[in-house]
Formats: C-alpha cells, structure tokens, sequence
C-alpha cells in the first residue's frame, strides 16, 4: 500500500508556486516522505514534487479540485490546498484521518447548513431532509482513500455542482457563490455525506487553522516549527496556516514566510538575516508595502 501528500495546482503560474512553497515548508519537516501534485502541466516547480500527475481536460478553476478524487496519486492520500504552509511534523494525521472513512478531515458533523441562505431548502434538495448529518471542516486538507467511495463521492459532487448552477434559488445564493465561482467546501460536505464520509474528531494538537488575522497569530516561526494562535482560544503547536489564495497574494505575511523559506533553503539556518526576516517589525514592514502595492493595482485597474 502506497501512502503519501498532494496538492494541485493548475492554470495561473500563482497556483504553482504556492504549491512549490508549500512543498518547501513540508520539507523542512518530512525531509524523505513522498509529496505528489496534480496539475495541467509540467515545468520548474512540477519538478521538485516526487510525482506529478496531468490532469486531462482540466478546467482551470475551481472544479478541478474534485479530480483529487479520482486521480488520487497514492492508496492512502493527505490532500493540502497550496495556499498552506507546514509548520510542524505531519504524521500523526494518518492515524487519526484513516481510521473510520475513505473520505474525510477534522471537523465536527451536524445538521445545520450555514453555506446557503434558506438550509432546508438545500437539505431536503441534495440530502432528502433536514436532520441528516453533514461533516463540516475547514477545507484546507483532505484524506482520500483510492477507491469506490472516493469515486461516489466524486459523482455526487458534480452531480450537485451542476444541480446547484440550474437552480435559480441556489445559483444566485449569495452564501455560495462568490463573484463567478461557486463554494466548493459545502458540495464536498453533501457529496461525503450522501456516502457515509464523515469527520473525525479534531487534534488536541497539531490543527489547521485558517488565518484568522496577523493579531491572533501570537508566535511564528518556520525555521523553529512554531505557530501558535490565539483564536476563540489559544492554539499551540498549529500545522498548518490556510492563507487562502487571496491573503497569500496581498497579505504581508505570506510574503514574509516565503522569504524565510528562501533564507533556509539557501542554508541560513540561522544567524541576524534570519532572525530579521521573522521578526515581527520585518513582517509589519512587508504587510505595509502589500497593502500599498495592492491598493495601487486597484487603483490604477491592473
């Protein structure tokens, strides 16, 4: 039985070099474990990846994230969206994640639907009724075990996914569709449910957080595996930080953990430009000249 990591990337050359980022920061802690990508093409960053898989007729958007389903690259797989870094060891996600369901993440199950504006409508459309369970989860990593129910619930998502744009009530529900793009999290949630994929418990230790905003972040450090967070409660010996795609392209902070991986890729394991690099002023610097920079592209319509 194969084991191992994924992410994918495909259509702006953005996607894959956050994925080459997010590789670099797992290898910091997984120096030898295999660490796969599904994408639309090869070139520079595909190549540090220990397989890569092309996706045939991808759509460059959103939807390509439920080929993962079935173009799996292991028997046992841990998906990581690219817009994360890694920030402790990962291992222990196996025992916990594989246990009970071929498809599932940390999260709690339940029956409220908050991803559309009327969630009875939603329920009793794509689950039959309102007091079935739904695994809800912070999309930011996945496991898949390769197989039937992997390839169900790939079925169902696109199933819902095309039963969501020819519904008038559900295709202009401003809780799913963002801009032109549908949420996928709430079709992964219907799709694993209609197949008995639920959530195992969360980690005492070891979560996936979503930035919650540079002030809760109380202590990061890459080069030491630190990533503590004060969110709703204190978080400590995090794993991962889910920027998601927007903030990892305007917020100062990505900007300075990639400069920190450059750092410690290049062998400057320490010493005064790597302590620089993740203080706290650098990254308040970096956040400033983001927020400017962006503001000017805004402003100027490029």
């Amino acid at each position: 039985m194969t084991r191992g990591f994924f992410t994918i990337a495909t259509g702006d050359i953005g996607y894959y070099k956050m994925a080459f980022h997010l590789l670099e920061s797992f290898r910091l802690f997984h120096p030898n474990e295999p660490f796969a990508i599904l994408c639309d093409e090869e070139n520079a960053y595909t190549k540090a990846f220990s397989k890569t898989v092309l996706l045939e007729n991808p759509s460059r958007t959103f939807t390509d994230k439920f080929f993962m389903l079935t173009h799996c690259p292991y028997d046992e797989n841990i998906f990581i969206e690219p817009d994360c870094l890694v920030y402790h060891d990962l291992n222990h996600f196996w025992d916990l994640l594989s246990a009970d369901y071929d498809v599932s993440s940390f999260g709690w199950n339940d029956t409220f639907v908050e991803f559309f504006s009327d969630p009875v409508y939603a329920a009793k459309k794509f689950l039959g009724g309102t007091d079935k369970l739904l695994p809800l989860f912070t999309p930011g990593y996945l496991f898949i075990r390769k197989g039937d129910v992997a390839r169900k619930v790939y079925g169902d998502a696109i199933r819902i996914l095309s039963e969501i744009r020819d519904d008038p009530k559900l295709n202009n529900d401003p809780r799913i569709v963002c801009g032109k793009a549908i949420r996928d999290d709430p079709i992964f949630f219907f799709a694993m449910a209609l197949n008995g994929c639920f959530c195992a418990a969360k980690p005492n230790e070891g979560k996936c957080v979503s930035l919650p905003g540079v002030e809760k972040i109380e202590k990061i450090s890459l080069s030491r595996g630190i990533l503590n967070v004060v969110w709703h409660e204190p978080m400590e010996n995090c794993s991962i930080l889910h920027f998601s795609s927007r903030r990892a392209k305007e917020e100062g902070l990505y900007l300075q953990q990639i400069t920190v991986l450059r750092l410690l890729r290049n062998g400057k394991r320490s010493g005064f430009l790597l302590s620089l690099a993740e203080s706290k002023p650098f990254g308040l610097l970096l956040d400033l000249f983001k927020k400017i920079t962006v503001r000017i592209k805004r402003i100027s319509g490029r």
